[in-house]
């Protein structure tokens, strides 16, 4: 009987996940077709007439059959996949149905009952829309307890604990940890976040049972690969996911491929720098040249505004440029609007002689949190991260990108980078990173000096257009900025 309760929520969930897709795919050609139909005559008054009705086109069935296919191939209706990993596969379905709905339109000539424009908007569409359905989709389903997957943790460790915590935070995935099992007797019956300590990890098959586990993660990742060996082998037994976390902290593992060699029972990893490729380096600043040039005319206007305001509070230039340290040690002129009084390295010197806490803040973290050389509308600037506008003028001029380490100091490479220096600088310093949204100022120096490693060591274009996107989010909301 339980079987087939958990078929039956299977095939909900893939239904569930159906209609999602059935409603951003409608939305994504009923935008488009209005484009085609309404706005583009009055823009572009030669184009071809349009008399295709909206249902003519909800009536090719096919389409919708192509992309769905698409989707399903690409494994997005049975994946637990963190959201920007899902997206980056949705692009890629979306982009392999648009093309053959595109091929099979001009192989059988079937432009009279189809309009490719309305075909290419749909395609530009549905890469936004898609996402956005399934993320307010996979909430709902989430909170109503369809889109959800009971998992229990083997080990409440520090690993364990990290797990269960961003597991909690990204519900997306569908995974609900139910609690640990760890062999610690004094963590038996307490609990972390909510999630309690069961019992001994020994018992997993009878706790699997009675709680309807489907994933067990094993957090143990100072286990001796013998006993990990023989406890993954237990596990695989008795449910059907089994997710181990292995002792390979501070490897590059984004851009990791494994390999097999069967007769030995042995598997390589094939660990990429992706950054030491001309090709990729290339890549990255065609990206960031690009981008900063087409986001010009909307950036300009704003960046003027914003100097005027400045002007308007206080004397002085509305920009100063400061000097930061560049890719491989090279010292460049960075761009920032002025948020600070003219006086500003006075009063800090000053601050700094007479306050012994002021100055200890101030080596932790080069800010101070209630900082009294910034003017009003420079505290409103920091808060969102437009005072990092003027920036874009160092993109073009290839002494930044739009996305890397932080542009910092002499004085703070010799004082929190040390031995990460390398790492760090061996690129272009960016406008925003990793760090701008992980935290920001919330976060140590010493964790954002990792995180900018980190971000150097599984680069990816992907992972540039993810951290642009989520930096959006962080300066509407303002978060850990001051």
């Amino acid at each position: 009987m339980t079987e087939i309760i958990k078929l039956i929520k299977k095939v909900l969930q893939v239904f569930c996940l159906i209609i999602i897709d059935l409603f951003a795919f409608y939305a994504s050609l009923f935008i488009s077709w209005t484009l085609r139909s309404e706005v583009m005559p009055y823009f572009i008054p030669h184009l071809p007439v349009f008399n295709f009705s909206y249902i003519h086109f909800v009536s090719l069935w096919w389409i919708l059959a192509v992309f769905i296919f698409f989707i399903f191939y690409e494994g997005l209706y049975e994946s637990n996949l963190p959201f920007w990993d899902e997206v980056k596969n949705i692009v890629k379905s979306i982009s392999l149905a648009s093309i053959a709905v595109m091929a099979i339109v001009t192989l059988g000539k079937m432009g009279d009952i189809v309009s490719r424009l309305v075909l290419l908007g749909m395609w530009v569409l549905s890469i936004f829309i898609f996402p956005l359905f399934r993320l307010w989709g996979k909430k709902l389903l989430y909170d109503i307890g369809i889109w959800r997957e009971r998992v229990l943790i083997l080990g409440a460790g520090n690993a364990g604990r990290l797990v269960a915590e961003g597991l909690q935070r990204e519900k997306y995935m569908s995974y609900d940890v139910v609690g640990f099992l760890d062999d610690n007797e004094q963590k038996k019956g307490t609990a972390f976040n909510g999630k309690k300590v069961f019992g001994e990890i020994k018992h997993f098959p009878e706790f699997i049972k009675e709680l309807g586990i489907k994933t067990v993660i094993i957090a143990m990742p100072s286990l001796p690969v013998e006993r990990l060996s023989v406890l993954t082998s237990a596990v695989q037994n008795h449910t059907p996911n089994t997710v181990v976390i292995p002792d390979l902290k501070g490897i590059a593992l984004l851009n990791t491929k494994l390999f097999h060699l069967f007769y030995e029972e042995i598997f390589l990893m094939n660990i990429r720098n992706n950054l030491k490729s001309l090709t990729n380096r290339f890549i990255k600043r065609f990206f960031d040249t690009t981008v900063s040039i087409i986001s010009m005319p909307l950036l300009l206007p704003i960046i003027a505004l914003i100097g005027t305001i400045i002007r308007l509070e206080t004397s002085g230039p509305a920009i100063y440029a400061h000097d930061r340290i560049g890719k491989n040690g090279k010292t460049f002129r960075c761009y920032k609007f002025r948020t600070m009084y003219k006086d500003a390295e006075e009063k800090l010197k000053e601050i700094l002689e007479n306050n012994k806490e002021t100055r200890a803040e101030w080596l932790k973290n080069q800010k101070l949190r209630d900082d009294p050389r910034i003017t009003k509308v420079g505290c409103f600037l920091r808060r969102t991260s437009l005072d990092e506008l003027p920036q874009i003028f160092n993109v073009i001029k290839g002494e930044m990108s739009l996305v890397g380490p932080r542009p910092v100091t002499k004085e703070e490479i010799e004082y929190h980078y040390k031995d990460a220096a390398e790492i760090c600088f061996s690129v272009p310093p960016g406008i925003t990173g990793l760090w701008q949204v992980s935290g920001r100022t919330n976060t140590s120096y010493e964790y954002r000096v990792k995180l900018d490693g980190w971000y150097i060591m599984n680069w990816s274009l992907w992972l540039d257009i993810a951290i642009l996107f989520k930096t959006i989010k962080v300066v509407m909301k303002m978060e850990g900025a001051y």
